[in-house]
């Protein structure tokens, strides 16, 4: 800080003054920073030339004032400093900038030797601060409406242009409805005559088929003739008629009569040779069809060992459809004993599909009867899954009562799980008029137990909208029982009063870690109402250990505990709030609860805090305590205190209100008090609550505060302008002490004011040199 000073000096040194200005020399006893300030204050007003008394006069101040600035009795304003630098400026040379910066700092030295300096300094400089803020917002405020002004105008002739535009849709539709009309009558002339059309090419494509049927017959027929003439030709002489392999027709009447199983698949292999698949099917399915159970499944299984294997696939289905269901149980039973079980899982398919309900059930009886027990419930269960609702039920009212019963029970599960939820509300319904009450139980239990949160919320809606209000409320129970990964969206696929059913049992049941996961997710999730009412709901309802082991849990996963309780604070209506922080505080959770209390008291909501303070004053909560609210009202900056004491009037707290004010404004600063006055006037204006709040601070500070302070807080609170609460004030005062705050308040208002009976004010001006006065003619 002295280099500073030394550079400032010699700086104005380099320009000798134009005449020679005396000034009174300093008094002792001045504080270091305040001499250092004085000494280059005066050489720079030097350089000016000039006197006191006229650069007061060029100024506009009292010359009195002046005197002190230079004298280092008082501190000046910077603006002050700034306006001698200006001149020194305007008449001589520039300063630098280090210069500036060694001054600046010397300002602030003194400043802080005098705290009443600083703080108007502060409030000051906050004021310049604010000032340039309000000068932004107000230029951008101007830049937004002429944006929103020319954005309206836009949007205006963007929509005259829809509106034209519809108008032309409109006259273009007009004017095409009847051209509409017309191709829409020919389109459906040519779909008539497009459906005709193809019924005669399916009826072609069928002619044709048995016309090739024919063909390949002929053609082979030729064939074995061909061969047979050759032979008797080679041979001179007649052979047997039977030689080479016969036609289809022959075959099928052959295989019908007295083909044995090896002949039958030499047969296919040899037609399989020739490329003619087609009528080896043919001769599997018609030999199938004829034969003896144990000799289709011998011939199933031999054409399965000579690599035939798709033939007897293709024969499969069709038995199905035209023999017994004794029949086609008999033969899974006996392609099971062969080892063919895909071949058996071909014929329940098929069962599944070609069969009536009562043949479905028949056949079912059948399997587990020919010890097939596996196939018969998969054959129940592919039936669950693919056949209509009034088929399922009839299969069901067959097998009723019976040894299958249980098995078409569990079948219900197969349709639970992949069924669509209007099918399985149908079949519930239809399953209760059917009286078939186990059977639907199950079907409920297991799309409670298998399907996705959304299919149960919209299966539970559905039967409440047919009247199954208790099955739904069965249904919605069991869902509950699931993983907590389940609970989450559940509750967000309830928009009703289910939700809030299901975090109420979740608060009674889960264990606290599922608790835990539960308030984290729906907190991510953005849901913090649920998530808050889920909290106070476990708090009512656990133990001491297990809040604490719930807190713990929290603490571990993102947010963290104090992050819900911040977000309880602010959704939570006041008495839960309070109800909260009653429960923490009685199961000693003291961090928790000062969170709580920290962020619903530091809320701008003031009425919402009123009745918070209220609630816990009314349970004898110790955070309602005057020592309490002192405490916390200590580390608080003015706005949040504002708020906190708006909040205490609005619950009618007074002891608690005096207390606090007294705490906080007891000893403090002056302009301290100013501030408050400030923020409470923003909050507010001058409405019934916040009147009676300052006019308690006005009093505590005429009872508590000297006649000195309450003199300068008049002051203050007039250059912050808020005449009305210092002219309470000053009534106040004036009716507790009378004169003496008269004769200190008279003294505070004019303390700065320039004394007619100082030896300095009648002192003539010295007369300025010749190149000052140049210089002073050549401006104007």
């Amino acid at each position: 800080m002295y280099d500073g000073k030394v550079c400032a000096s010699d700086e104005v040194a380099g320009s000798a003054p134009a005449r020679q200005v005396r000034l009174a020399p300093l008094k002792d006893g001045l504080a270091p920073e305040k001499r250092a300030l004085a000494e280059d204050l005066r050489r720079i007003f030097l350089v000016l030339g000039i006197g006191v008394r006229r650069y007061a006069a060029r100024r506009f101040v009292d010359a009195s004032s002046v005197t002190r600035y230079l004298n280092g009795e008082r501190v000046p304003p910077w603006d002050f400093i700034e306006g001698l630098i200006a001149h020194v400026e305007e008449a001589k040379a520039p300063l630098t900038p280090e210069v500036r910066t060694a001054l600046e700092e010397l300002h602030r030295a003194a400043l802080k030797s005098n705290p009443h300096g600083s703080e108007v300094q502060a409030l000051q400089d906050k004021l310049a601060e604010a000032d340039e803020e309000t000068r932004r917002i107000t230029t951008r405020q101007r830049a937004l409406e002429e944006a929103l002004e020319d954005r309206e105008s836009r949007l205006a002739t963007v929509r005259g242009q829809c509106r034209t535009l519809e108008t032309q849709l409109e006259e273009q539709q007009l004017a095409h409805l009847g051209e509409v009309e017309l191709w829409q009558g020919e389109y459906e002339r040519l779909q008539e005559e497009s459906g005709d059309l193809q019924e005669q090419v399916v009826y072609l494509q069928e002619a044709l088929a048995v016309t090739r049927a024919e063909l390949i017959a002929a053609e082979d027929r030729c064939h074995r003739l061909e061969t047979k003439l050759e032979t008797l030709q080679e041979l001179g002489g007649d052979g047997p008629d039977d030689e080479g392999p016969p036609s289809l027709t022959v075959m099928l009447e052959e295989a019908d009569r007295r083909y044995s199983v090896p002949q039958l698949v030499r047969a296919v292999g040899d037609l399989e040779l020739r490329t003619r698949k087609a009528m080896a099917s043919e001769l599997v399915r018609s030999a199938s069809q004829s034969r003896t159970i144990e000799e289709v499944a011998a011939l199933l299984s031999a054409l399965r060992q000579a690599g035939f294997d798709a033939h007897a696939q293709t024969a499969l289905p069709a038995m199905v459809i035209v023999r017994s269901v004794d029949d086609t149980s008999a033969l899974a039973r006996e392609l099971f004993r062969e080892g063919l079980e895909e071949y058996v899982l071909i014929l329940v398919q098929a069962s599944v599909k070609f069969h009536q309900p009562e043949d479905v059930a028949d056949l079912a009886l059948a399997l587990h009867r020919a010890g097939l027990p596996q196939h018969a419930e998969g054959l129940l269960g592919a039936a669950a899954v693919v056949r209509p609702v009034p088929d399922l039920v009839s299969v069901s009212l067959a097998l009723a009562g019976g040894e299958l019963d249980d098995a078409s029970v569990t079948a219900m599960s197969a349709a639970a799980d992949q069924r669509p939820v209007s099918d399985l509300v149908a079949l519930s319904i239809t399953l209760r008029d059917a009286w078939l009450i186990r059977h639907a139980d199950a079907l409920q239990q297991a799309v409670a137990a298998g399907r996705s949160a959304s299919c149960v919320a919209e299966f539970v809606r559905s039967l409440s909208h047919h009247g199954l209000e208790q099955d739904a409320e069965a249904v919605f129970t069991q869902t509950q029982n699931r993983g907590v990964g389940h609970l989450i969206p559940l509750v967000q696929a309830f928009r009703d009063g289910r939700a809030w059913a299901v975090l109420f049992r979740a608060a009674e049941c889960r264990s606290a870690e599922d608790i835990a996961v539960l308030i984290s997710e729906l907190y991510l999730t953005g849901r913090h109402q649920l998530a808050a009412n889920l909290l106070v709901l476990t708090v009512r309802t656990r133990a001491a250990d297990q809040i604490a082991e719930l807190l713990e849990i929290l603490d571990d996963m993102a947010p963290g505990s104090e992050a819900v309780m911040r977000a309880a604070s602010r959704v939570l209506t006041p008495a839960d709030a309070a109800e909260l922080l009653t429960w923490l505080e009685h199961y000693g959770l003291s961090e928790p609860a000062d969170a709580l209390f920290r962020c619903t008291v530091h809320d701008e909501l003031i009425g919402q805090a009123g009745i918070f303070l209220a609630v816990l004053a009314k349970a004898g909560s110790r955070y309602a305590s005057q020592d309490v609210l002192c405490r916390h009202a200590g580390g608080m900056e003015v706005t949040p205190l504002a708020s906190l004491l708006l909040a205490l009037e609005s619950a009618a707290l007074t002891g608690h209100l005096q207390a606090v004010i007294h705490d906080r404004y007891a000893e403090c600063p002056v302009l301290d008090v100013a501030l408050l006055a400030t923020r409470l006037h923003s909050t507010g204006g001058i409405g019934l609550r916040v009147e009676r709040v300052l006019k308690r601070v006005v009093s505590h500070m005429v009872r508590v505060r000297s006649l000195t302070d309450q003199a300068a807080l008049v002051g203050a609170l007039r250059s912050v302008g808020l005449a009305a609460i210092a002219d309470w004030l000053t009534a106040e005062a004036l009716s507790a002490h009378g004169r003496p705050f008269k004769d200190q308040l008279k003294q505070e208002q004019t303390k700065h004011e320039q004394k007619v009976t100082s030896r300095t004010f009648w002192l003539p001006d010295r007369p300025r040199p010749r190149a000052a006065r140049d210089s002073d003619d050549s401006r104007r």
